[in-house]
């Protein structure tokens, strides 16, 4: 009877968790904006899907996707074509007006003026009301101003509309600062630790290559300084003629550290005692690998600039930059890096500032900030 009562209580206890299910949210406000209009999901989600036809609000089909960890990170109108807008490079900001159209019809009256005070957006004509109008059919124009702002416009007449959205990470993903480092927290503790293949990263097969040395480099470009780079060291493929492959020769440690920190490339795992900086000074610190934090970035948009501050016989302080132009924001992660992390001896040590936005930052900004 005993068995049969404790078996009882754990089929109970499962319904009861079957019951409250839920899928995870990428931030709160999603989880808000779903439970105010109602919007039943199913407690798992496929992750990177999108889904365009399984639910509507108020006879208006809705856009839910999900993002490479499976959780719900965008619900809104479908306003725009589903194809089109996922190859669109300034998706986020796509994203922003589908959900920004769907709060307004969620909103109190009373609450709208206080949610859109919280948005760094200018109606320059029209106003949120006409965000109705816009289907994914109707034509427009989509414009930036790197780092800075995005202007939308649509319509002619008394229907045009005319909206500048600032470039704001906080703006564009609905969260503040501190749920972003939240989410930053846990989605890099949950990315895969292990070592990428010597294969050259997609961020740098379009590059021009160079070679001075012997040694092939290919230039990805600068981020506010010529000291600041995107530069990838690289040897000839012996298996594709023409074809390159990363350098990880601790033989050459300047180049293959260099290679680590912009790929996380290496013939060692290397670990990285990360101490997040986070808003109200609180520091807290984090077990990773390197590759984690760089396949985090990746994963996130950001593109990896690498700058020295001082190279010594036994390794080098530099500082790594992941730049998401898209959302406007750098993570900044100061480095002490021991060359003997090459043979997998030691451990990298780091402090990372996350969420730093890019609107107003010039290169003076990385001489006078940690």
């Amino acid at each position: 009877m005993t068995t049969l009562r404790c078996h009882l209580a754990c089929l109970w206890a499962a319904l009861a968790l079957a019951v409250n299910a839920a899928p995870a949210y990428q931030v709160p406000s999603l989880e808000r904006l779903a439970r105010s209009i109602g919007l039943n999901l199913p407690d798992r989600l496929e992750p990177d899907a999108d889904y365009d036809a399984a639910w509507s609000y108020r006879g208006r089909a809705l856009r839910v996707r999900t993002n490479a960890y499976g959780d719900v990170s965008h619900i809104g109108y479908k306003l725009f074509d589903s194809a089109w807008a996922a190859a669109h490079d300034a998706r986020p900001v796509l994203d922003f007006i589908e959900r920004y159209a769907l709060e307004e019809d969620v909103l109190k009256p009373e609450d709208k003026a206080e949610a859109t005070s919280r948005k760094d957006i200018t109606f320059l004509k029209g106003n949120a009301t006409l965000l109705k109008t816009l289907t994914p059919e109707t034509p427009f124009t989509l414009n930036e101003q790197e780092r800075r702002a995005f202007l939308v416009e649509w319509g002619t007449g008394s229907g045009q509309v005319s909206l500048r959205i600032s470039a704001d990470c906080q703006t564009l993903l609905g969260a503040n600062l501190i749920e972003l480092e939240e989410m930053l927290e846990r989605d890099l503790l949950r990315t895969a630790s292990a070592l990428p293949a010597d294969t050259v990263p997609g961020a740098w097969r379009a590059c021009p290559v160079s070679t001075a040395d012997n040694v092939a480099m290919a230039d990805g470009g600068t981020f506010l300084s010529d000291l600041i780079r995107a530069r990838l060291y690289l040897h000839p493929d012996d298996t594709r003629p023409g074809g390159y492959r990363v350098l990880t020769d601790p033989a050459l440690p300047s180049q293959a550290l260099n290679n680590l920190l912009l790929t996380g490339c290496a013939r060692q795992m290397v670990s990285l005692r990360l101490t997040l900086d986070k808003y109200g000074s609180i520091r807290k610190p984090l077990s990773v690998t390197l590759p984690q934090f760089v396949r985090y970035c990746n994963l996130a948009g950001c593109r990896l600039y690498l700058g020295i501050k001082e190279r010594t016989d036994t390794g080098v302080s530099a500082t790594l930059f992941a730049v998401n132009t898209k959302l406007a924001y750098c993570h900044t992660l100061s480095l002490i890096v021991p060359y003997s992390v090459l043979q997998g001896n030691s451990t990298v040590v780091g402090t990372l500032y996350a969420f730093t936005p890019l609107q107003n930052v010039t290169e003076d900004f990385f001489i006078t900030n940690p």
